[in-house]
């Protein structure tokens, strides 16, 4: 899967692996397996980004929370 996503990137001249490249994570599996690839694809200057809107109330901090203690790691 990892090189799949790098040839994709690559064909489709998408970023350069020195990019600073900001990720916009909700806490989902989909935005947490982008955010695993970018990183074991050797993307090292990758930030995240994640908004609480507390839409789901306890729902919405405990996406927060996970994305703070992923982010840290």
């Amino acid at each position: 899967m990892i090189q799949a996503f790098n040839d994709y990137i690559s064909q489709h001249n998408l970023t350069q692996k020195d990019n600073k490249i900001l990720l916009a994570v909700s806490g989902g599996i989909d935005s947490i397996v982008m955010t695993d690839l970018f990183y074991k694809s050797g993307f090292k200057n990758i930030a995240i980004a994640h908004c609480n809107f507390s839409l789901r109330g306890e729902e919405s901090d405990g996406d927060e929370k996970f994305v703070r203690e992923y982010a840290e790691q």
